[in-house]
């Protein structure tokens, strides 16, 4: 059987605009942000008490989904959608509790940020406009025609973060797959030709 490609193993998780659907605006009391972004493991270093604010700009929007975009680059997964994905044992994943306020500062629901720390350097570097970023010399900040190589990318793997990449986390298409034929909310896939920033 020919092997699939990596755009055909992969997708980019990424999240649905759900009309009255709970808006987190900012994450607090998260010291050295970057660890999250970077992948970095906490299993040694859990952060507590870790709280997403609701956005102002919705203030009538509480429905609670399996998971919410923001603009902190990180992923916020239900319950449910933790446990789902816990029972898949997939390695280098870690699931941080964080607390969602509503907009009064009141306790709502309780959730987990999805933290992979299987940090794999995928990019093809020959095939992607890449720039670096001037703040943070390991990571970028603009990237045009995204391809990854696939011969990074051992099979076994299911989710991973491309390194140097700070908001993208790839998902195998079967396990995406899967999440959808669960029903899990506010999640979609992101092919990975179509992601720049």
């Amino acid at each position: 059987m020919e092997n699939k490609t990596m755009t055909e193993r992969f997708a980019i998780w990424n999240f649905k605009d759900v009309p009255g659907a709970y808006v987190p605006k900012k994450l607090l009391n998260m010291e050295r942000m970057l660890r999250l972004l970077m992948g970095v493991s906490l299993i040694h270093d859990m952060p507590d008490n870790l709280q997403f604010t609701a956005d102002p700009d919705y203030p009538n929007d509480l429905h609670m989904l399996d998971s919410f975009g923001n603009t902190q680059s990180i992923i916020p997964i239900s319950p449910k959608l933790k446990v789902f994905l816990e029972n898949k044992n997939i390695p280098n994943l870690e699931f941080i509790p964080v607390a969602m306020l509503d907009h009064k500062g009141a306790v709502i629901a309780h959730y987990f940020l999805l933290h992979s720390t299987e940090v794999i350097d995928a990019i093809d570097k020959d095939e992607t406009e890449l720039e670096v970023d001037s703040l943070n010399t390991e990571m970028y900040d603009t990237v045009e025609d995204l391809t990854l190589l696939d011969e990074s990318v051992p099979a076994h793997i299911q989710i991973f973060k491309v390194k140097g990449l700070y908001d993208v986390t790839c998902i195998s298409k079967e396990l995406a797959k899967e999440i959808d034929i669960n029903g899990f909310t506010g999640i979609s896939w992101k092919e990975i030709s179509y992601y720049s920033c």
